[in-house]
């Protein structure tokens, strides 16, 4: 890792310009343009015509759902936290993964499992 920045370090060392490479800066010369008038052309603007469009009618459909049956209890208890363990020899913490049962909610908690 330690290359890596070493490496970069070095490339942008490398890549940046020498200072007899850079141009010198010249004075600013103002000189005036002739400007051209502004010329209003007026254009003519189309009629509305309102187009009436037909209406498809509505049907209503009801959606077929299937019964949900939950469980009396969870399959089988939480088996572990993804516990951070840090400053190991690291310089940033590693986390670790437990094993756990059930399903993962958008929070990230293990709940029992919809059938």
């Amino acid at each position: 890792m330690q290359f890596f920045v070493l490496l970069s370090v070095v490339a942008a060392a490398v890549a940046a310009p020498a200072p007899q490479e850079s141009p010198a800066a010249e004075p600013y010369v103002h000189e005036e343009i002739a400007a051209e008038p502004y010329v209003h052309d007026e254009i003519a603007a189309e009629p509305y015509v309102h187009e009436e469009i037909a209406a498809e009618p509505y049907t209503h459909i009801e959606p077929v759902v299937a019964p949900v049956v939950y469980s009396a209890a969870a399959p089988v208890a939480y088996a572990g936290y993804p516990y951070a363990i840090g400053h190991i020899g690291y310089a940033a913490p590693v986390a670790y993964a437990a094993y756990h049962t059930g399903c993962v909610n958008s929070l990230g908690s293990v709940v029992p499992c919809a059938a």
